[in-house]
């Protein structure tokens, strides 16, 4: 009963339970998992979402078998999902778990990494929210593997009326970054960065509705840390993409990257837009963010259009092993 109520896994915020509705997300009636599925298939799933259905945005609270809520029945994998089944075939006498009626609008960080899922405008209809405790936020498109924003201070309001997926915001002023697509292994490095389709009302047809997939881009989920800390996982093409973010200090975020890629080359990194200063070897500023990166990685800053606007690329080469990599993100303000 603890397992997936707010004090658990937390299931609530994105799935129905015993006719209610969750506050969030409108996802299965969790109390029909009993009727609908099969023991076997249900463990199997629970264990490697994303494997079951590619694109799914329900974290993984078992990878590789081991459980990231150790709290609860002493981390025991198999108990925890006995236990989610037993509660699921008690059917309409199941009792509520914590989170189900409360519809609070203002989400605060505790001691743990908070992650909340929906529909922002600086984060997309696939948006996901990451806040730290300290006061260190992120979003993430999901839709278009796209860092799209970083804030410091309060971490979010949200939004439950609408059908769905409830609506989020940042509490504070965000910087706001681009939310195309952000990799890309380019044959010609000199062509212009595909960006995402705009729809508007006098034309409000999608006139790219592949975007980004026929870019080789494709969400693979993402699974909880001990703290609650995601990583994300995604695919360029054939590369394989594990993406983490961790509070290096005060306003500093630093962002790890694990390339798995099954052959050498070349991988373009948009890293940053808007009017960009290079200060030294390897740092960028606009007037809001300052990127320190690594050593080892050629870099490119090209004039995109009006206003002294700019993008950076980073062109990282990737060997057959597994490659690492990483960036600091600095908050100016």
């Amino acid at each position: 009963f603890l397992l997936f109520g707010r004090d658990g896994l937390n299931c609530i915020p994105c799935h129905n339970y015993n006719g209610k509705e969750s506050p969030g997300m409108k996802g299965y009636d969790l109390i029909l998992t009993y009727q609908r599925l099969q023991p076997g298939w249900f463990y199997e799933f629970m264990k490697n979402p994303a494997k079951h259905r590619p694109g799914i945005i329900m974290p993984n609270y078992w990878p590789d078998g081991k459980a990231v809520q150790t709290e609860i029945m002493g981390g025991d994998t198999h108990e925890q999902l006995r236990s989610l089944w037993h509660q699921f075939s008690l059917g309409r006498s199941a009792r509520d778990p914590k989170g189900l009626q409360s519809k609070p609008n203002k989400l605060e960080v505790a001691d743990k990494v908070r992650v909340y899922r929906g529909r922002s405008r600086v984060a997309g209809f696939r948006g996901l929210a990451v806040g730290f405790p300290g006061g260190l936020n992120y979003a993430f498109n999901l839709e278009n593997g796209a860092l799209s924003a970083i804030w410091k201070g309060e971490y979010l309001t949200a939004n439950w009326r609408s059908q769905g997926a409830g609506d989020f915001n940042p509490s504070e002023r965000p910087i706001q970054l681009a939310q195309d697509v952000a990799f890309l292994r380019p044959k010609d490095s000199g062509l212009k960065w595909p960006l995402k389709p705009v729809m508007t009302k006098e034309n409000p047809v999608n006139p790219d509705p592949l975007y980004p997939k026929n870019l080789g881009y494709a969400f693979r989920g993402y699974a909880l840390g001990k703290n609650g800390n995601p990583t994300l996982r995604y695919l360029c093409g054939e590369i394989a993409i594990e993406d983490r973010f961790e509070v290096k200090s005060e306003k500093i975020l630093k962002r790890s990257f694990d390339f798995d890629a099954k052959k050498p080359g070349v991988l373009h990194f948009r890293a940053l837009t808007g009017q960009i200063e290079s200060e030294s070897g390897g740092v960028f500023k606009t007037a809001d963010l300052r990127l320190i990166l690594g050593s080892g990685v050629e870099t490119v800053l090209r004039s995109i259009g009006v206003d002294g606007e700019q993008e950076l690329l980073m062109k990282i080469p990737l060997g057959p092993e597994k490659n690492t990599y990483s960036i600091d993100y600095e908050i100016l303000r």
